[in-house]
């Protein structure tokens, strides 16, 4: 793939993020409710957002982890601006066992 190919390639601008949490155990519930409720359903109708779902751990159900996929660097700097996502993280923040920790991905393959 040559230089202007790939940037044309619509896949190299999408940026994927794998954000981990650990809760304490007598939060899970809440956490899961509140986290569908102020970040899960208000980023999915934010525009360049292709997906953002919570995931729990099925060996240790206090870990989760945010999958999400973005069309680009832009959408998701956007995103993390928002102050209503700053807001739901704060609120989170007493639930939380350690503190949360976030990587941004890029696809090396085609998705299907």
């Amino acid at each position: 793939m040559t230089t202007s190919d790939s940037a044309s390639d619509p896949k190299r601008e999408l940026v994927g993020v794998v954000a981990r949490f650990a809760v304490k155990a007598e939060h899970v519930e809440d956490f899961q409710r509140e986290v569908a409720r102020t970040m899960v359903e208000p980023t999915l109708r934010e525009p360049g957002c292709l997906r953002y779902e919570l995931w729990q751990d099925l060996a240790e159900p206090t870990r989760f982890a945010m999958v999400e996929l973005w069309e680009s660097e832009a959408a998701l700097a956007v995103h993390l601006a928002q102050e209503s996502l700053q807001t739901a993280v704060a609120a989170l923040r007493p639930m939380a066992a350690e503190a949360v920790s976030m990587q941004r991905f890029r696809p090396t393959s085609s998705l299907r």
